[in-house]
């Protein structure tokens, strides 16, 4: 027996994601118009955070059948990031996931209440105070950005240690910044990039809107 969502939960999940995905690294629209004007197409997905049937990836046996059937188990996200985040648990933990929502709900909320157009302005006071303390790695990040505009994850390294880095991830080593953990602790608390750390190597992922201002044209900037 699997505690699926009803109608109404997947409802309430849409609406609060504002109709996107919300990985922060795919932000998907996931409805839009169908042909047949009495329709709409939907690519997204109510996805349990914690399975809903034993066995399930991140399953919680402490949790009631209502408790599993709630919106507080679910996450809006597209079909693409709802089958990943169920590929690998280990990577995709319950925490992670609950950032996930947490994040794009207050994102969909800003939307909603026009804060966006604000947030935009600070957001460049931001960057310059960011530019002014870490200009060295802003400026790695940059480079590897352009580079690799399709990487999001990050790793922090010594050079001597032995490690193998997946093809995906990007490195930046205490070696050449000095106090770099303490740097990106600032761009967490930014929320500019989200700390995914799953051994003993400290992880990252970059969030899109660093992502944007690092890659744009800097003839706009």
């Amino acid at each position: 027996m699997r505690d699926d969502f009803d109608q109404k939960t997947k409802d309430i999940l849409f609406r609060r994601a504002g109709a996107k995905c919300s990985n922060p690294i795919c932000g998907q629209e996931t409805s839009g118009p169908h042909t047949d004007e009495k329709k709409a197409i939907n690519v997204g997905v109510a996805a349990h955070i914690t399975a809903a049937s034993v066995g399930g990836p991140r399953y919680d046996p402490t949790l009631s059948q209502e408790e599993r059937m709630s919106p507080g188990n679910g996450i809006w996200l597209c079909q693409i990031c709802a089958k990943l985040i169920d590929s690998d648990e280990k990577r995709y933990t319950v925490d992670l996931i609950r950032g996930w929502r947490r994040d794009a709900e207050n994102k969909a909320l800003s939307r909603v209440e026009g804060r966006h157009r604000t947030t935009q302005n600070n957001n460049l006071a931001v960057f310059s105070k960011l530019e002014k303390l870490m200009p060295e790695l802003l400026s790695e990040m940059r480079q590897d950005l352009l580079q690799y505009p399709l990487r999001r994850e990050f790793v922090l390294l010594q050079r001597s240690w032995s490690y193998w880095a997946a093809e995906h991830e990007l490195c930046y080593y205490y070696d050449d910044h000095h106090d770099l953990e303490g740097i990106v602790s600032i761009l967490c608390n930014y929320n500019l990039v989200r700390e995914i750390t799953c051994n003993n190597v400290k992880r990252y992922v970059f969030l899109e809107e660093l992502v944007d201002y690092l890659t744009q044209d800097r003839t706009e900037a």
